[in-house]
């Protein structure tokens, strides 16, 4: 997500929404199944009770929240409630559905039916749009951006030609649009991934206390240790917000 872009990097949008649709899917079923074994006896699920939690991320984080608020975990990084981290959810939850997200350029090939929703023009409207509304519009950094957007404009239109489609499908012809795009796309790049890594936190977090008191409370020595995994996550917002590769390398 730190290095999608519509100029050269279009592809980095689907990897992002794979591997956080997919991660964040079985990171909140590693919580449902330590609820499980916690409430069973430290007996596991049989692989239909794990199919039964479904693939849906939305309902999935709501299940998490059902968990921490049933067991009192004490979590030093809860849900975030920002709006923006909440369209990611909605987003990624959008795009794990087969007929909405992930097959949506099968559409292409002459079937509607094949996919609805253009994941990364989705991505745009309603995570991007709303980062620029919050970090952007009106603020100094809009000034900075256009002003070194219009230098460039300047120094490079007479003999210099751009064209490119944005991530909303539009066709962008002059260097202005495009530069101006392309400061637009850092501030997405950086708050996206701080967001999505907010409930990324907060659910290993959440794993992490459960089994702790499965492997400590309880004496189920199945969860010994698997907090370690998620320990470079539970980190404070000066981590997520300046680290670009992930887990951590210490």
């Amino acid at each position: 997500m730190g290095r999608a872009n519509y100029a050269n990097k279009f592809g980095e949008y689907y990897t992002a929404f794979f591997g956080l649709s997919i991660g964040l899917e079985r990171l909140a079923k590693l919580v449902l199944v330590a609820d499980y074994a916690i409430c069973h006896h430290g007996s596991m699920p049989e692989e239909r009770i794990i199919r039964q939690f479904g693939h849906k991320i939305v309902d999935l984080t709501n299940a998490v929240s059902a968990v921490a608020q049933k067991h009192k975990l004490k979590l030093d990084f809860p849900r975030p409630t920002s709006a923006i981290s909440e369209k990611i959810i909605r987003c990624l939850d959008s795009f794990a559905d087969a007929s909405r997200g992930r097959y949506a350029n099968f559409a292409t090939l002459g079937n509607p039916n094949l996919g609805q929703e253009e994941p990364i023009r989705k991505w745009w409207g309603e995570v991007a749009e709303l980062i620029l509304q919050e970090h952007y519009y009106g603020k100094p950094v809009q000034q900075r951006v256009e002003a070194r957007a219009r230098v460039v404009d300047a120094l490079m239109s007479s003999f210099s030609m751009t064209l490119h489609t944005n991530e909303t499908g539009e066709v962008m012809q002059d260097l202005l649009t495009a530069s101006i795009r392309t400061g637009q796309n850092g501030i997405v790049q950086r708050r996206s991934r701080y967001h999505a890594l907010l409930v990324v936190r907060w659910i290993a977090g959440a794993f992490s206390e459960l089994s702790r008191s499965a492997s400590y409370t309880h004496g189920f020595d199945a969860f010994c240790g698997a907090w370690e995994y998620f320990q470079t996550y539970t980190v404070e917002d000066e981590f997520l917000k300046t680290r670009k590769v992930w887990p951590l390398n210490f």
